[in-house]
């Protein structure tokens, strides 16, 4: 069977993780994107679901979340009943 070129552009990033995790299944990037294209022509539709990410956040804002979380749990920090009782503890 004769072969065709199929090129695509992709962020550095995602065809690492790409390649990292076809690596641990033991397949190369143009096997699995073969198998992607086999199936989607078997199948007649993309053969998974697209759901959005569940979570999308920067570094940072991970960060925040994780601080956050930690000073939730810190019972030396102080801790108010209303924003009213926080904004009156700040003048």
């Amino acid at each position: 069977m004769a072969t065709s070129v199929l090129q695509t552009r992709v962020d550095t990033e995602t065809k690492l993780e790409a390649e990292s995790l076809f690596d641990s299944l033991g397949l190369d990037i143009t096997t699995a994107i073969r198998l992607f294209l086999r199936q989607s022509i078997n199948q007649q539709r993309i053969p998974f679901d697209i759901v959005p990410p569940k979570y999308n956040f920067s570094e940072e804002t991970l960060a925040a979340i994780d601080e956050a979380r930690r000073i939730s749990k810190d019972s030396s920090v102080k801790s108010y009943s209303s924003a009213k009782e926080l904004f009156e503890d700040c003048e």
